[in-house]
């Protein structure tokens, strides 16, 4: 439930970046057919653009095959490595997102978007069934490409639904000359496949129904489709007359079913219209305005598909507690990221190489140094290096701790089958990888 929500809130919250370029640059560029693609891409871009990541670019947790060996931390002087959860401002924000009380909120805001998303595509395909039983009533007449027109009492001049012009009660008022301007424009959205724009928008307004953004979406969405529809018209007749036109039908001219606009709004939007209309796509300027924005939001998107991986980092390894002191047995390693099951991270560092051995092994001084015993510990120094030997059945023979050893001497015998033993190196009392200073 959670992923949903993340992700659905993600997709908004892309989806309202690309609208604020929209509202702020290209609604006033006037490229109407450029508009609309940017408008219909921004919606899928939105859902598409949280499941894309360059792996290469994820904060990578590497998985060392390192295993439990043993719970008693204290015991055959094997390396120790501590896990602890501090109290702090992220582990206490950890609990509570781990929490009885997160998991009940998550539940009940995935019930709320569920139920939103629900009653919004009612509504939608509510209105859907009620367009499609228009076709029900008796058609007047067919146009050119088999387009129908029906006649509706729904108090509007016209609209159009895919291959189907509906006229409303308005449409009687009008001359003989302007309905044939009208059938022109429903045409225009006709040939422009509006209706399937209409239906995207819809349904995304139901994925998105909480987002502040959608509503100004669709009614951009709607405004580009009466552009379009518009500078069709008025390329093929007089453009004065067809303004003329939309200023007599006035809030008469309304493309949407049931809709109920203030006058004030209306008229504002019919402005629009008008100012857009005599707005050609012929400046140079726009152009290049168009295209230099577009650029910068295509790097954004790429920025983002790049970068995303570096705020979810897999999840590899061994299953640690997250409390507590345990043994592992491994190759060395350093400041490597590491990760539970449950998601908790950690950089471990493994300062030693561990061997296991069979019974007889004999563990052979390969320099000649100062050696000491410690807790079945064998410790030779020379200068700036100390090599620590250790394990279970680590015991030195034949020398006291502080005694010279020279090379070639034999430190111990194992005797145990399966005997785990392990070196860890120093130089200048910094831990080192073994490989560095020995061949091992």
């Amino acid at each position: 439930m959670i992923e949903v929500l993340k992700y659905t809130l993600e997709a908004g919250i892309i989806f309202c970046v690309f609208q604020f370029f929209f509202n702020q640059v290209y609604c006033s560029l006037c490229y109407n057919k450029w508009n609309r693609i940017y408008l219909t891409s921004g919606t899928f871009l939105s859902y598409l653009l949280p499941l894309l990541k360059v792996k290469y670019f994820e904060k990578r947790i590497d998985n060392p095959n390192f295993k439990i060996l043993d719970i008693n931390p204290f015991s055959d002087g094997l390396d120790i490595i501590t896990v602890s959860k501090e109290k702090n401002f992220k582990t206490i924000i950890g609990d509570f997102f781990d929490s009885a009380f997160f998991e009940i909120s998550v539940e009940i805001l995935f019930a709320v978007y569920v139920a939103g998303f629900a009653v919004k595509l009612f509504t939608f395909f509510r209105g859907l069934n009620k367009t499609l039983k228009l076709k029900r009533n008796p058609s007047i007449c067919t146009l050119d490409n088999n387009i129908k027109v029906y006649e509706t009492q729904l108090n509007v001049v016209a609209f159009s639904f895919f291959n189907n012009i509906f006229l409303g009660k308005k449409a009687k008022t009008l001359s003989k000359e302007d309905l044939e301007t009208v059938f022109a424009h429903e045409k225009q959205h006709i040939k422009n496949f509006d209706s399937i724009d209409s239906i995207i928008f819809g349904l995304y307004s139901a994925l998105q129904w909480f987002n502040p953004c959608i509503k100004k979406a669709v009614a951009n969405s709607r405004l580009i489709a009466e552009n379009i529809a518009d500078s069709g018209v008025s390329a093929q007749s007089n453009l004065t007359e067809y303004s003329r036109l939309l200023l007599r039908l006035g809030e008469k001219n309304v493309s949407k079913i049931h809709e109920v606009s203030p006058k004030k709004k209306t008229r504002g939007k019919l402005t629009e219209r008008l100012i857009l209309l005599f707005n050609k796509d012929t400046d140079k300027i726009r152009k290049i305005r168009f295209l230099s924005t577009l650029t910068i939001l295509l790097t954004l998107s790429a920025a983002y598909i790049l970068c995303a991986g570096l705020f979810s980092p897999e999840n590899y390894g061994l299953e640690i507690p997250l409390k507590g002191k345990f043994r592992i047995s491994a190759d060395y390693f350093e400041n490597k990221l590491y990760a539970d099951s449950l998601g908790n991270i950690f950089e471990v560092s493994h300062p030693q190489i561990d061997f296991l051995v069979s019974e007889g092994t004999k563990i052979i001084s390969k320099l000649e140094a100062v050696a000491k015993t410690n807790n079945n510990e064998i410790i030779l120094k020379k200068e700036n290096i100390e090599i620590t030997i250790g394990g279970k059945n680590v015991f030195p023979i034949g020398f006291n701790a502080g005694d010279f050893v020279k090379e070639d001497k034999v430190l111990c015998e194992i005797n145990e089958d399966n005997s785990l033993i392990f070196i860890k190196v120093t130089v200048n009392g910094k831990v080192v990888n073994p490989k560095k200073v020995l061949k091992l």
